[in-house]
């Protein structure tokens, strides 16, 4: 339990110090004059990495450990974050963003196979509720310290790399260090990279006969997540946001996305996945169309509180509306695959929103997050599925 402590503050240390950055990517690059497009196509970087991520570092987690893992590439993403100091360039931070978002996939690896090492079946539920409350406190704080940091100099990003270097101490100092040897037989030879990714295709199958529409939700709900946190700021300082209210209002935005997860997971229980999904979409595109003409400051902190505190809600949701309909010895498979499909819906994310707002202005943001919220509630309420695949959940 000693090894679960240190990596869940050094996770939370972290998560502040990645929040941070991608708010300031997105900042800096602003006041450099990028385009929203240049925006948008340097933070999808992140997620393209992290798609190479999870398709290739499993087994190198598996074989390091969770410590060592978590160690190794938070010192990575730390070069990485250091690299700020010294390149300017889109084309130079959008390499950078790569290598992060390939790092954190290693780090959300080794947490997660910490977690689940560390506790017993009986304590699992909490622990990941657990793990759920620190990332969310981690993004807040580290939207919270942007408003703390000067804005002139390169003080900003020396304290990102101070923080991706305080995540790795109680890592290293609250561990138990005894890590079995992998057994593997002679006969089974480690899988290939191609290997790995058929059965990630194998996965995909699965999902698109037990549940199709989990694919494309899925999508959409990596869509609407990497286009807020890379675009947001970008929204708020072209409506005339200052600085230190710009990290104060994601702060508190974020929030709404903890505080909704319960009750919304709830309604699905009650009402059914489909219909939550639907009506929350439907909500969610409400909060858009709002957002895309609102410029009052007081006005704007409630509605996009409210929108992420819907729209975060979606992932969960349409995870829990697949595991209803695959066999349990297929629910392993069908999270990891759930999550790649998200992250390929986040690559792409920041970059189609961006160019919605070279073309229609800051707003246009939101009439993307309005065509995907709508395209969510339709495909919620659409009923061409196939009678045997449905649950009692299919409302």
């Amino acid at each position: 339990m000693r090894s679960l402590t240190g990596l869940l503050v050094g996770y939370t240390i972290l998560i502040a110090g990645n929040s941070l950055l991608t708010t300031l990517v997105s900042l800096r690059m602003l006041e450099a004059e990028s385009s929203a497009l240049d925006v948008g196509l340097v933070q999808s970087c992140y997620f393209v990495g992290f798609i190479v991520g999870a398709v290739a570092l499993g087994p190198l987690v598996a074989n390091l450990g969770s410590q060592r893992s978590f160690i190794s590439f938070g010192a990575v993403a730390a070069l990485a974050a250091a690299g700020y100091l010294f390149f300017g360039a889109p084309r130079e931070w959008a390499a950078l963003r790569l290598v992060t978002g390939f790092c954190m996939v290693g780090i959300f690896t080794s947490i997660e196979s910490g977690v689940n090492g560390a506790v017993a079946n009986g304590k699992r539920g909490r622990a990941f509720s657990l793990y759920l409350l620190l990332t969310f406190l981690g993004v807040s704080s580290g939207q919270m310290l942007l408003g703390v940091c000067p804005k002139a100099g390169d003080a900003d990003r020396i304290v990102v790399n101070a923080l991706f270097l305080c995540a790795i101490i109680p890592v290293a100092l609250i561990g138990e260090w005894k890590q079995p040897a992998p057994k593997i037989a002679a006969s089974s030879p480690r899988p290939t990279l191609s290997q790995r990714a058929a059965v990630l295709f194998d996965g995909l199958r699965v999902l698109l006969r037990a549940a199709p529409r989990s694919v494309p939700g899925a999508i959409g709900a990596g869509l609407l997540s990497s286009a807020f946190y890379a675009l947001t700021p970008v929204y708020l300082a072209r409506v005339d946001f200052p600085t230190s209210d710009i990290s104060q209002v994601m702060a508190v935005a974020v929030i709404g996305g903890l505080l909704s997860q319960w009750p919304v997971g709830k309604l699905s229980d009650l009402v059914g996945r489909r219909a939550a999904l639907g009506t929350v979409s439907l909500a969610a595109a409400f909060s858009s169309v709002l957002l895309v003409f609102v410029r009052t400051l007081g006005v704007v902190d409630v509605l996009l509180f409210f929108y992420v505190a819907l729209t975060f809600t979606f992932y969960g949701v349409i995870a829990s509306d697949a595991n209803d309909r695959v066999d349990e010895a297929q629910r392993v498979s069908t999270s990891a695959t759930l999550l790649l499909v998200f992250s390929i819906g986040g690559a792409f994310g920041p970059a189609l929103a961006s160019l919605f707002m070279k073309s229609l202005g800051a707003g246009g943001l939101y009439v993307f997050s309005l065509f995907v919220t709508l395209g969510l509630a339709a495909l919620s309420f659409a009923r061409n599925e196939p009678r045997a695949r449905r649950t009692t959940f299919d409302r």
